[in-house]
């Protein structure tokens, strides 16, 4: 499970040793010991690499040799059970038609056949049958629970108790957690049964899903292309079929571009409406962006149920007294009313290829035909909002990230934005003068603008600012939410990323907001689009690289963002859930014509 890992010295691969004298036995004493002390640590880490991938493999392999016991892994009756759609199967385990026991080993069957194929989870969770039987002891009350007997996979961020939280970093390695994250606990006490932890990029700082401990993560739809990141294992195998619901979380779009590239749903709610105990960001302590906890999964109900099963009768709050006391409003989800809908396909900053476009026109028609008032809007300033991401992401100068990557092998998907990280201030403002003609928006992230506390104390004034910019504009349009797209392309391959961070503006503008917003699969990239891609802009050399990398995409999945204001997730999940009937009924529509 995983990539071969090849280790090298680096940078201090190359130092030149000084010349002693030949009766010298040890160089001088501070280049001996910064080179023995780097290599022992390199070496530590890569045995510890290589320990824990034999372990994850044999434990695999025993797995799945339960699972199959002489037979196939995905026997019929497993088969029936992965084919219902997820609140039908919900229904089935309440009613003791099947038990919780069976439906997780139909999971676990079908998630190592996913696994094999694209590399998606990190760990089994060993103590999941444990806690299928105990469900099935507890008697006939337990399938009141609202996610009673269901698998839910779980990011590899969140603390499983027993388990390694990783990021995708060898020196996380055999630290495993002291107990679960809150989250982990409530959707336990809510029947639920955490079964897998998933694949992340390395300090889960892009939106290409690999590392050099667990490997690279691919597309269910296209092994050449990539899942998405961070969430990117959760993306990976909610889109294969190995989970119908997964807990993830966005810090810029961590959850929806794993949605919008593996066509599943995702929602990132308000950042304080879910807890966040136990959950290891990106950059702990990074301001300004806000990271929140949430779920993917594989239709808009079950991530509904989801979500409504941990802000209701859970032990969150009670675990996370800081969280806000806001249970599920339910009157807002069922509300009937018609809503007015913002809409816009184009930023002003950052264009979309003609297949996304033609999703937020689809996406248009759907909730129009459902009787909803749409009109369009123009996100104000969103070159504005750029800065403040950039501002913000480099306030602390990249010092975070750095430490974190200190002696690891670093993975090819974060490499060119190490590079960027560790470059002094002077040479980041040397490359952004050199950039800028080519790249605007590519030598923003260069910007240096916030290294001191009171140039980011006026980032921070500006941000809020822009939030009240931002309100007004949508309260002057009395908009109850906004439809967009979900991300400029779709799934790239997996080498692009990394050279086109400026795309992540289309999900990252509303971390900055810290609005709601979720992601619903609305269509799949034609030859129509394809061929419409000629005239997609090429005057930044980020939109020359989009075009390139959306060349051959036809077959992939595209989805939609709806956004809503702060605390109104019911709000965003009822319109995810009339987008997603509306599809459908118009396909059926179809298929009888």
């Amino acid at each position: 499970n995983g990539k071969t890992i090849n280790y090298s010295l680096g940078y201090y691969g190359n130092i030149s040793r000084p010349k002693h004298n030949i009766a010298d036995k040890e160089p001088p004493f501070s280049e001996s010991s910064a080179i023995m002390s780097f290599l022992a640590s390199r070496e530590k880490l890569q045995e510890a690499t290589q320990k824990k991938q034999k372990e994850v493999k044999a434990a695999l392999n025993r797995l799945e040799g339960a699972l199959s016991d002489g037979g196939e892994v995905l026997t019929e009756e497993r088969l029936a059970i992965l084919a219902l759609p997820p609140e039908s199967l919900l229904q089935q385990l309440k009613a003791g038609h099947v038990t919780p026991t069976t439906v997780l080993k139909a999971f676990q069957a079908k998630a190592i056949v996913v696994t094999y194929r694209i590399n998606c989870i990190t760990e089994f969770i060993p103590q999941a049958e444990t806690w299928a039987s105990a469900l099935e002891g507890k008697g006939p009350n337990s399938g009141s629970l609202p996610l009673y007997g269901l698998p839910v996979s779980i990011k590899d961020n969140f603390q499983v108790q027993g388990l390694d939280t990783t990021q995708g970093l060898a020196k996380c390695l055999y630290q495993s957690a002291t107990c679960h994250s809150t989250l982990v606990q409530t959707l336990l006490s809510q029947g639920a049964i955490p079964f897998c932890k998933t694949n992340v990029p390395q300090t889960l700082f892009s939106y290409r899903c690999s590392n050099p401990v667990w490997g690279e993560t691919l597309n269910p739809f296209s092994p050449q292309r990539t899942s998405g990141g961070s969430s990117g294992g959760e993306g990976a195998l909610i889109g294969g079929g190995g989970s119908c619901l997964g807990l993830g979380s966005d810090t810029g779009g961590s959850i929806r571009i794993p949605a919008h590239f593996c066509g599943v749903v995702g929602i990132k709610p308000t950042s304080a409406r879910l807890s966040s105990k136990g959950l290891r960001k990106g950059v702990r302590g990074c301001v300004g962006i806000e990271s929140a906890p949430g779920f993917l999964g594989s239709d808009v109900s079950i991530v509904v149920t989801g979500l409504r099963a941990m802000l209701d009768g859970g032990p969150m709050m009670e675990l996370d007294p800081g969280l806000p006391p806001l249970t599920w409003r339910n009157q807002i989800y069922e509300d009937i009313r018609p809503l007015t809908i913002g809409w816009y396909e184009d930023d002003n900053l950052f264009p979309v290829t003609p297949g996304c476009r033609r999703a937020v026109h689809e996406a248009r028609q759907a909730l129009k035909a459902t009787g909803h008032h749409l009109v369009q809007f123009t996100p104000p300033a969103v070159d504005h909002a750029w800065k403040l991401i950039t501002s913000c992401f480099s306030a602390d100068q990249g010092r975070n990230v750095m430490s974190m990557w200190e002696n690891e092998e670093t993975d090819s998907a974060v490499e060119d934005n190490l590079r960027l990280l560790a470059a002094p201030r002077f040479v980041k403002a040397v490359k952004k003068h050199m950039i800028h003609r080519k790249s605007p928006l590519l030598a923003e992230l260069l910007s240096s603008g916030t290294a001191r506390s009171h140039q980011l104390w006026r980032a921070l004034g500006d941000r809020q600012d822009y939030i009240n910019d931002f309100l007004n504009a949508w309260k002057s349009q009395h908009l109850d939410v906004v439809l967009c797209p979900a991300f400029p392309m779709p799934a790239p391959p997996p080498s692009y990323p990394t050279k086109i961070m400026a795309a992540s503006i289309t999900t990252c503008l509303y971390n900055l907001l810290d609005f709601p917003a979720g992601v619903v699969p609305v269509t799949r990239e034609n030859d129509d689009d394809q061929t419409k891609l000629q005239h997609y802009p090429t005057n930044d050399l980020m939109f020359q690289l989009v075009k390139e990398a959306t060349l051959g995409a036809t077959g992939l999945p595209i989805g939609v963002q709806i956004v809503g204001l702060p605390w109104q997730e019911e709000m965003v999940c009822r319109v995810m859930m009339e987008l997603q009937e509306s599809l459908k009924a118009s396909k059926a529509v179809k298929v009888v014509n």
